[in-house]
């Protein structure tokens, strides 16, 4: 299994309605896109100093399931329109677990 975690600092006039739609997008690929096994997400709780605003973490079958999800029309249409229109900085990464 491939465990995929991409943390997100938003530019400053992002605001709580570009959250949400951005939410709604998260909801919509996870059902559409297949070679998501799990899928959450979501903003800090800031229960402890940190450097993000909102987290994403997905499980994978292989690496070849992650590769086909980073082409899969979908999620470029969301880094697209959302992740690079609202994050100042972002940061992942992917780790292998039985």
């Amino acid at each position: 299994m491939l465990h995929h975690v991409v943390t997100f600092i938003w530019k400053k006039d992002i605001t709580d309605e570009q959250v949400e739609s951005f939410h709604k997008a998260l909801d919509a690929i996870s059902a559409s896109i297949p070679q998501v096994v799990e899928f959450r997400y979501g903003r800090d709780l800031a229960l402890k100093p940190g450097i993000g605003d909102y987290a994403i973490s997905a499980i994978f079958e292989d690496v070849p399931a992650f590769r086909a999800y980073l082409a899969h029309p979908d999620h470029v249409r969301l880094v697209e329109e959302f992740i690079s229109a609202m994050s100042e900085s972002y940061s992942s990464i992917q780790f292998e677990f039985a």
